[in-house]
Parts: C-alpha cells; sequence; structure tokens
C-alpha cells in the first residue's frame, strides 16, 4: 500500500478503525509488549511503536513500565489525533511528556541513528510498501543490543461460514462488490518472516505461529462488515437496500452453529535484536 493510500484510508476511516477493527486485534498487538521489557519495570528506556494507530501499544507500554519514553509513528494523522485522546483519557504519564507522536511513513522515520532502546510493531508490516526498508529503518534506529518484536497477519485461504454466506446474500439481492484494491502484504511463514528480519541485519531472531481467535454473533460480524472489513459495499448502498442486505445476511446464518462464528487467522511473531557490535 502506498504512504498516501495508506494515509488516506485512515484519515478518513480512523474512527470506525478505533470502534470496529481495533477492539478485535488488541489482544494479540498487546502479546508484543512481552518480547521487548526491561529487566525492571522502573527501568528508563525509549520505546518506539512503529504504525502506533489508535496508541494501543503505546498506552499500554506507558502504563505498565513508569521509566518509558515513547514515540509512536504513523502515517495517519487522524489515527495519531485518536491515540493523543486515548492517552489522555487513560494514562497521567502522557501529559507528563512521556509520550511523543509523530506523522511519518515505516520507510522513514523521523528519529536519529540508534535512538530507542526497544521497538515494537503490531499489524503493521502488511501495509507497508517495502517490509524490507522498514525493517532497516527500526534497525538503524535502535541501540546496539536492542530489540524488536513485532506480529502481523500470516497468508491463508481459510473458510469462514458466516462470510460465505455474506457473499450469498450479496449474490441474492445483486449486488455487485467494488473491485478489492487493497494491497496487503502478510508474511508466508514464520520462517519468511525471520529471513527477512535477519537480511536487515538483526541477530538472535525467532519467528513463530500464532493464532487470533474473536468470537462473533451474525449481528456483530455484519457490523464490522459495514463498518470496516466491507465498507466499500456498504457505502455504495441506499438506506433501504443496506438494511435489506443485513437482513438477509443475518436470516442466511440463523442455521449456523455457535462454533461457526469463532474467527481464527493464522499470524506471526517474530522477534530480533540489533547486535552490540558489527563483529557479532
Amino acid at each position: 500500500m502506498e504512504p498516501d493510500e495508506a494515509e488516506r484510508i485512515f484519515d478518513e476511516f480512523a474512527e470506525a478503525y478505533r470502534l470496529w477493527w481495533g477492539p478485535i486485534i488488541a489482544p494479540s498487538a498487546l502479546g508484543v509488549l512481552d518480547e521487548v521489557g526491561p529487566a525492571g519495570d522502573s527501568a528508563a528506556f525509549d520505546l518506539l511503536d512503529l504504525g502506533t494507530g489508535t496508541g494501543v501499544l503505546a498506552v499500554a507500554a506507558l502504563e505498565r513500565w513508569p521509566g518509558a519514553q515513547v514515540v509512536g509513528i504513523d502515517p495517519s494523522s487522524k489515527m495519531l489525533e485518536l491515540a493523543a485522546e486515548e492517552a489522555r483519557r487513560r494514562s497521567a504519564e502522557a501529559r507528563d511528556g512521556r509520550l511523543r507522536l509523530l506523522t511519518a511513513a515505516a520507510e522513514k522515520l523521523p528519529l536519529p541513528e540508534q535512538s530507542v532502546d526497544v521497538a515494537v510493531s503490531s499489524f503493521v508490516l502488511q501495509l507497508v510498501p517495502s517490509r524490507a526498508a522498514a525493517l532497516r529503518e527500526v534497525f538503524r534506529v535502535l541501540r546496539p543490543g536492542g530489540r524488536f518484536a513485532l506480529v502481523t497477519w500470516q497468508d491463508d485461504d481459510l473458510r469462514f461460514e458466516p462470510d460465505e454466506l455474506f457473499g450469498d446474500a450479496l449474490d441474492d439481492l445483486q449486488i455487485i462488490p467494488p473491485p478489492d484494491e487493497r494491497d496487503v502484504h502478510p508474511y508466508s511463514s514464520p520462517r519468511a518472516a525471520a529471513a527477512e528480519l535477519r537480511r536487515a541485519g538483526f541477530r538472535d531472531v525467532r519467528a513463530w505461529p500464532d493464532t487470533l481467535e474473536h468470537r462473533f454473533t451474525a449481528e456483530s460480524y455484519l457490523d464490522v462488515l459495514e463498518h470496516w472489513i466491507d465498507r466499500e459495499i456498504f457505502a455504495d448502498l441506499d438506506e433501504v437496500t443496506r438494511r435489506e442486505l443485513r437482513k438477509r445476511s443475518i436470516q442466511m446464518m440463523e442455521g449456523l452453529r455457535n462454533e461457526a462464528f469463532l474467527w481464527r487467522r493464522p499470524l506471526v511473531r517474530a522477534v530480533g535484536t540489533r547486535p552490540a557490535s558489527r563483529t557479532q
């Protein structure tokens, strides 16, 4: 996804992301903090949150580590406005200057070389035009011995019955979806993620699979489709057709077992360290 396109999309739909999508991925996102924390909770250190979005990781880091100074980077100024709002609401520390939010692309970080101790990223690297360039930038701004932890999607073709029935409802109502022009590049495997980290210069690299699970109802899944995943489809419909699509979809889903609404998607987690010296 090109930087200008990512900025436009997330500026336009930042509020929808915060309300409908962010809560689904937040539990998996927060796990990256477990991979980078200092030995002592009160230790002073600098943390970079790459693609901070609405600030879930940034605010959690402020609350978790009293000695942390956090910088959140995101190409969307609207997302950063929501991150600042969330920080003010939840964290008095954010008002004390421990949080900086900067608008920038992942491939060109506005930070000096070797200026942060640890870095994290959640559900971002599949969106950047060049993961290799973004990883090189993270490596550049990390201090020697600094750790980087990420989580993102793994490519898959898993079935999800409620989504298939939504497609059937579109067909029944003769609704033609607009072309899907989203340009995303999830990792093919943990091994591929590890290889990319090593090529960027990281050492002591580990990568492993994980799974995101979220239990929907018919109504809550339609909400996410309407406001986030398939927002373009719903945006082109008049109010009567929109209501009919929701009604038809829910009717089709009524016969599904509860287990069918458990959404499972594979993830890749990875960590790496910037070597303490060039010889390592």
